[in-house]
């Protein structure tokens, strides 16, 4: 299922011949579009799929580019991406269009920033809505998250335990590109087990990067370094780049500072949650883990995090050598103590 406007436009084959694809899921935006690329190419004989974006393009020259017939004919799905991007003078040439929309192209207006009540509020856009042409793909709620992950799941030939939908969210978030992912490689992890269970998600993510992350954080907060070096080098052996492991790093870093100021402000736990948009496991987590450090610390380890991005940037150094040099800046080494003479 991709959206229920459109899979009804789809099973009458009464296709509008101009959607707005609206919201900030963009997973499920994407997956409608593959859907819809699906079905002109198995029913009305697609000849061409163009794909244009605001600030490459001016909007008159996009809509010129869905006027234009294909030299052997058929119909086009033409995609106009970050419509929102568009100035209100730009947009006459859209009123314009819908006035008079090219018979042959099926044309798609993507706009991740929009929110309902900008669609409700936008001469245009609640024209399109009007018509049951514009669309919205919203991020799901957390209790909304197992079920579809089940739904996901079955599609893909398993039955996912809820006990193993709640680990997934847990160790993965919210981002349903990546729930989908992590889902996918369980299901080629079990192998012919028709069923995915709490243990077999906890045997793949712990291993996962999320997972380590977390890991690897626990060890500053508890100033190990030598279980910060051990995570950072199984991270590095899973073929994570050190860019990457650097970004993901100070992106905890950001969170437990968040965490450090919503606790100081009396929040609980559900708000917390509801703050930082986690999971509420993933925010208990956080929760836990702020504990361990003092904000100033925080504040020195991002700068210190930065400072690697720059040499990261530089070549200052091979990336690895990088990655261990802040991870030990952060959690240094203990001094070594010396046994004491007798007198």
């Amino acid at each position: 299922m991709s959206h229920i406007l459109l899979e009804r436009h789809l099973k009458i084959s009464a296709l509008k011949p101009v959607y707005l694809f609206y919201g900030e899921e963009e997973f499920l935006v994407r997956r409608a579009l593959t859907r819809l690329e699906d079905w002109l190419a198995q029913k009305e004989d697609l000849a061409a799929r163009t794909s244009l974006e605001a600030g490459e393009i001016s909007l008159l020259e996009a809509l010129t580019e869905a006027r234009s017939p294909q030299l052997w004919g058929g119909r086009q799905l033409v995609i106009i991406w970050r419509m929102e991007r568009y100035k209100a003078k730009e947009l006459a040439a859209l009123e314009s269009y819908l006035a008079n929309p090219a018979s042959q192209t099926c044309l798609v207006l993507v706009a991740i920033g929009l929110k309902s009540k900008d669609v409700q509020t936008h001469r245009i856009w609640r024209r399109l809505q009007e018509q049951d042409a514009a669309l919205g793909f919203f991020r799901l709620r957390e209790n909304e998250l197992p079920g579809w992950l089940q739904k996901e799941a079955r599609q893909l030939g398993k039955m996912l335990s809820p006990d193993a939908a709640r680990q997934l969210i847990e160790a993965v978030g919210f981002n349903l590109l990546d729930l989908h992912q992590e889902l996918e490689k369980l299901v080629l992890y079990v192998g012919k087990e028709q069923t995915i269970t709490a243990e077999a998600v906890a045997q793949l993510s712990s291993h996962g990067r999320t997972h380590s992350i977390f890991e690897l954080v626990d060890a500053l907060g508890q100033s190990r370094p030598d279980k910060a070096l051990k995570v950072l080098n199984r991270l590095l052996e899973l073929g994570e780049p050190p860019a990457i492991i650097l970004v993901m790093l100070a992106r905890q870093v950001r969170l437990l500072m968040r965490t450090r100021e919503a606790l100081r402000r009396g929040l609980g736990s559900k708000e917390l949650a509801q703050t930082l948009e986690l999971p509420g496991i993933v925010a208990e987590k956080l929760q836990r883990q702020a504990g361990g450090f003092r904000l100033a610390q925080l504040q020195d380890h991002l700068i210190r995090l930065h400072e690697a991005d720059l040499g990261f940037k530089t070549g200052m150094a091979p990336p690895h050598l990088l990655l261990e040099k802040v991870i030990l800046e952060l959690c240094p080494l203990p001094a070594l103590r010396h046994p004491k003479r007798g007198h």
